[in-house]
């Protein structure tokens, strides 16, 4: 008895959870993934060169200040390249508040950003119901389906079931800007971050074709050691108000890196005000520190960023080629289409096989 006793309890603390699959897909609502559209650099044009004239009145920047505000205006930690050797005897944003010219130059609402929006074929009459706007690591984002807008999951605005005809949303963007557009696919809690994979929207209308498997947990789940699951839920955030997943994790520990090697950072979720941004000088401390490797180091060695508990697991299939039945059909601006190939047949569920109950060892 005290042999059986010795190895429940060692199973109680090192395997309390399983994972099992369940294929009952016809009964099932699907949460598609979460769409990301972040802006990033394309080319200078009117509005840019003057709004950089308004600051300096009387006068007639270089085109070499012009192009490296301009590249100071998009740096992201994908994205550090600028030369500071042009803002000298400046201040240290180069001799403007560059902040406030992303404020001046960026949309802050989808309806600048977007001129339609369709969803399973329909066409979505109020953008603002699906895309929401966040300054994020890779900048200004704006995010369908996330956890940041959401209390959640079920809460969200884009659903399909296996019997949907179409599980697709289609985008046509604005053209013509000083912005061009970079797409991400992520889970519903993950936000874009500087580890993650995009999808350049160019002027040729593509689709982009994904599955995604879905990790449901039983409700008592979230009672068990994070130890023994090796994830964690939304809820369980460092950071009030900011839901916890993988990509959070990540940009978290970037940030605290970059305030450790440069003192400064280019974003942070702790602060949200500017008084620790990066200068042109810090920015080459930034490229020269070699962020990034560093960041995936550290969380490689210590298993400081666990994976999310309801993390959806999404596989490209492929990108393809939008093709039009007639010239008619063309539309103006960049369009790109995110489709679901195949309806998940499979769902897997995270579920308490040990409790304190099975301790007791019947007589």
């Amino acid at each position: 008895m005290i042999t059986i006793f010795i190895l429940l309890k060692n199973r109680y603390e090192t395997d309390s959870t399983s994972i099992g699959v369940s294929t009952a897909y016809i009964r099932w609502t699907n949460t598609f993934p979460s769409i990301g559209i972040c802006l990033s650099k394309s080319r200078i044009i009117n509005d840019f060169t003057a709004a950089v004239k308004k600051r300096f009145p009387g006068e007639k920047p270089a085109y070499t200040y012009v192009r490296t505000l301009y590249d100071y205006l998009f740096i992201n930690p994908n994205n550090l390249y600028i030369k500071p050797d042009y803002c000298k005897g400046l201040n240290s944003t180069c001799g403007v508040d560059i902040l406030d010219m992303r404020r001046e130059l960026f949309p802050m609402t989808c309806k600048d950003l977007f001129d339609e929006i369709y969803f399973a074929e329909k066409l979505m009459p109020d953008c603002e119901l699906i895309f929401k706007f966040h300054e994020l690591e890779m900048g200004y984002c704006f995010l369908a389906n996330n956890l940041m807008d959401y209390e959640s999951i079920e809460k969200m605005p884009l659903l399909y079931s296996s019997l949907d005809e179409y599980r697709n949303l289609r985008l046509v963007l604005k053209s013509g800007l000083v912005y061009r557009y970079d797409l991400y696919v992520n889970s519903p809690e993950d936000l874009p971050y500087f580890n993650a994979v995009t999808y350049a929207i160019t002027d040729d209308p593509m689709i982009h074709s994904f599955n995604v498997e879905e990790i449901h947990n039983d409700e008592n789940v979230i009672y068990e050691p994070v130890s023994q699951r090796l994830c964690k839920f939304p809820t369980e955030s460092s950071i009030k108000g900011l839901p916890y997943s993988f990509s959070i994790c990540m940009s978290i520990i970037r940030s605290e890196i970059e305030m450790k090697i440069c003192n400064c950072t280019l974003f942070s979720h702790k602060d949200s005000s500017s008084k620790n941004y990066c200068g042109v000088k810090e920015i080459s401390c930034l490229e020269s520190g070699k962020l990034a490797e560093k960041v995936k180091d550290y969380v490689g060695s210590n298993m400081a960023c666990l994976p999310s508990c309801v993390e959806q697991q999404i596989s490209a299939v492929g990108s393809r080629e939008k093709r039009y039945g007639s010239e008619s059909d063309k539309t103006e601006g960049h369009v790109v289409e995110i489709e679901i190939a195949s309806p998940p047949t499979a769902r897997y569920y995270r579920t308490v096989t040990q409790t304190k109950l099975d301790l007791i060892v019947p007589e």
